[in-house]
C-alpha cells in the first residue's frame, strides 16, 4: 500500500481502518521481523500472555488490577474495540492518547512502509496496531505488559513475543473451528501455543477451568488465581 504518510490522527485511524483485516495472516516470522525493525520495543519488560475462549477480558481486568494495586505501571493490549481504536492499547487501565496513537502509528508507518519495499509485506491490521502497542508500552516505561490474544494462540501475532513470565488460558469452548479445529482438544491446542517458549523466570501455566482438553494440551492444570497471588508476592 503505498500512501502519503497520514498528517493527524484523524488520517492514521482511516489508514488503519483500510488495511485488510481478514486476509491471510502472516506467519509469525513476519510479526518478529516487524518487531525487529521497531528495535524490539519494550523486550525488557515482563509479559504476561493470555488465550482462552471465555473470561479473557475478566482475567486480563484482574491482572490489571492487581497489578496497580502493587504500584506495577503496566500496558495492555487487547482486541476489538468497541468504540475507538485507542481502547486497544492502554497504560495503567486508561487508554491512550490521540497524539500518543498518532507518535507510534507514525513509527509503525514507517516501518511498513520499507517492509513493503524489502518485498516482505505490509504488516496485518492487527499487526500493525500490536507494534503500536509495544512501542506506546516502551515509550511509556512500563513494567508489566498484558497481551491478549487475538485469534487461538500458536500462530497469533502476540506470540511473536519471547519469554513471557506467566501464560493464562482461560475456559475453552468450540469457538473459529473452520480456523482453530473443530474439537475441543483440536482449539485448546491452538490456545496452548502460548505455553512452554523459553521462559527467563517463571514456567507457570494459568488456567482458569478444569478443561479436559487443556489439561492434555499442558500437561496439567492450574488454578490461576492461587498462582498469580504468589508470583506477585515475588515479582
Amino acid at each position: 500500500m503505498k500512501h502519503q504518510i497520514p498528517s493527524n490522527y484523524r488520517e492514521a485511524v482511516d489508514y488503519i481502518e483500510e488495511l485488510p483485516k481478514f486476509t491471510e495472516k502472516h506467519p509469525l516470522k513476519h510479526t518478529k521481523k516487524y518487531l525487529e525493525k521497531l528495535q524490539n520495543p519494550a523486550e525488557n519488560c515482563k509479559v504476561i500472555h493470555v488465550a482462552g475462549t471465555n473470561g479473557k477480558g475478566s482475567v486480563c481486568a484482574y491482572l490489571q488490577a492487581v497489578l496497580q494495586a502493587e504500584g506495577k505501571k503496566t500496558g495492555f493490549f487487547t482486541s476489538p474495540h468497541l468504540i475507538k481504536i485507542n481502547e486497544r492499547i492502554q497504560i495503567d487501565r486508561e487508554e491512550i492518547s490521540d497524539d500518543t496513537f498518532y507518535d507510534v502509528f507514525c513509527e509503525a508507518y514507517h516501518v511498513a512502509q520499507e517492509m513493503e519495499q524489502e518485498g516482505e509485506g505490509h504488516p496485518s491490521y492487527f499487526e500493525f496496531l500490536f507494534g503500536m502497542g509495544m512501542k506506546a508500552f516502551e515509550k511509556a516505561g512500563v513494567e508489566y505488559i498484558i497481551l491478549e490474544t487475538g485469534l487461538g494462540g500458536r500462530l497469533d501475532a502476540t506470540n511473536a513475543v519471547e519469554s513471557p513470565v506467566l501464560t493464562v488460558i482461560t475456559s475453552i469452548s468450540l469457538d473459529h473451528t473452520a480456523i482453530l479445529g473443530d474439537t475441543i482438544e483440536k482449539i485448546a491446542f491452538e490456545k496452548a501455543g502460548i505455553c512452554g517458549r523459553g521462559y527467563t523466570r517463571r514456567k507457570a501455566y494459568g488456567i482458569v477451568s478444569d478443561d479436559q482438553g487443556l489439561q492434555g494440551a499442558c500437561g496439567g492444570t492450574w488454578r490461576w488465581r492461587d498462582y498469580f497471588a504468589g508470583y506477585c508476592q515475588g515479582a
